[in-house]
């Protein structure tokens, strides 16, 4: 199939549906990108736009919607986490493939749960959740970290979307969605715990670190490892204990465990906090870290680290934050891998399954290369 003969539907013109749309022109792809959201957003509006009417009730219709999937050669959802079931919903009736950024749990769930069983379809499209950043590339970059261990005593994967400056006391100003920092500072961690999948609340497991010289703390936050802890608890591999954990400047876990347990204020008014309180920054990095602890085959115990601090970029006269070229080659990837044919393509398809050499040689590859140290 030529590119031009590609017609990717991208649900989503926020900050992060607007970098992806913009990587796609600027790499030259060629495809037909048709653009949908309740919202016409600028940086994109000369683009083939659609405005639609979107609700979050899956059980409801939306005619819109069911008509703007149907006939793409792939979907990608950038819209909000809550949107996710309504828009694979139509996915899989019109069998069309899937991907999206989320951290969140409930497509997951619903997918185990066969809720899309009925009495034409008995499986699912190509679908791809948790692409991007975290859950997304830090899953591949752990998973190809652990290739030459025949046990892992430790795997710990961190990262950070940081304020490069800060004048406030949370040492934090927002780059990304506030419901998306709301929802991970509040669900289920994914972790390992003695060879075993386990669930441990956000905002506990505090811990120091030290990266390249800069002092910081990690907690635990949600959806960050996506379904890779079920996968590591159910390999023959042994791994002993495996989590994700957010970097964030110290001290800013003592104020958001004040205004999430202490006060538990509902979720809508930490999201006005997070969105009209918290000044927004494009001045941002994003950090990660990910260290691994076991017995390699030849060289007995031993560790390897990835790690690498992104900072804003212009690509092809366009700048892009840290946080939006990070989480945007993160789905790009999976996207042309999906149509180079190096990814299955049917069925449900989880990160780790993904081969980090192949991401390195797609089109943005490059902004993740670096090399493990011991």
């Amino acid at each position: 199939m030529d590119n031009k003969d590609i017609h990717i539907g991208l649900l989503g013109a926020g900050k992060i549906g607007t970098a992806i749309y913009n990587l796609f022109v600027a790499g030259g792809s060629g495809y037909d990108i048709t653009v949908g959201d309740k919202n016409i957003i600028n940086d994109i509006s000369t683009c083939d736009f659609h405005l639609l009417e979107l609700h979050s009730d899956y059980t409801k219709e939306n005619s819109q919607l069911d008509e703007f999937v149907k006939d793409k050669t792939l979907i990608i959802n950038a819209l909000p986490y809550q949107l996710n079931p309504i828009v694979y919903k139509y996915c899989v009736e019109h069998n069309v493939p899937y991907f999206d950024l989320s951290e969140d749990e409930f497509l997951d769930g619903w997918i185990e749960r066969k809720e899309y069983l009925s009495p034409t379809r008995t499986g699912i499209p190509f679908t791809m959740p948790h692409c991007g950043l975290a859950p997304g590339l830090s899953t591949v970059i752990a998973n190809d970290l652990m290739i030459d261990f025949l046990s892992v005593l430790n795997l710990k994967i961190r990262v950070g979307a940081l304020s490069q400056h800060s004048s406030n006391k949370l040492k934090y100003h927002t780059s990304w969605s506030s419901d998306g920092l709301v929802n991970e500072y509040k669900g289920k961690c994914q972790v390992v715990d003695g060879g075993e999948y386990a669930e441990v609340p956000a905002l506990c497991g505090h811990e120091k670190l030290t990266i390249n010289g800069h002092d910081y703390e990690a907690f635990n936050t949600s959806g960050g490892i996506g379904t890779f802890a079920k996968t590591l608890a159910e390999q023959d591999k042994s791994c002993v204990n495996a989590n994700y954990k957010t970097i964030r400047r110290n001290g800013h876990l003592d104020y958001i465990d004040f205004l999430f347990n202490d006060l538990d204020l509902p979720n809508d008014k930490l999201v006005d906090i997070f969105r009209n309180h918290v000044t927004q920054t494009t001045k941002d990095c994003v950090i990660i870290f990910i260290e691994i602890d076991g017995f390699n085959k030849i060289i007995g115990r031993t560790g390897k680290i990835y790690t690498k601090t992104f900072y804003p970029d212009m690509i092809q006269g366009r700048t892009f934050t840290a946080i939006e070229l990070t989480t945007a080659v993160g789905l790009l990837a999976m996207v042309e891998l999906f149509l180079n044919k190096k990814l299955p393509q049917e069925g449900y398809v989880k990160q780790e399954s993904v081969d980090w050499k192949d991401v390195l040689d797609t089109k943005y590859g490059w902004i993740y290369r670096e090399s493990p140290t011991l």
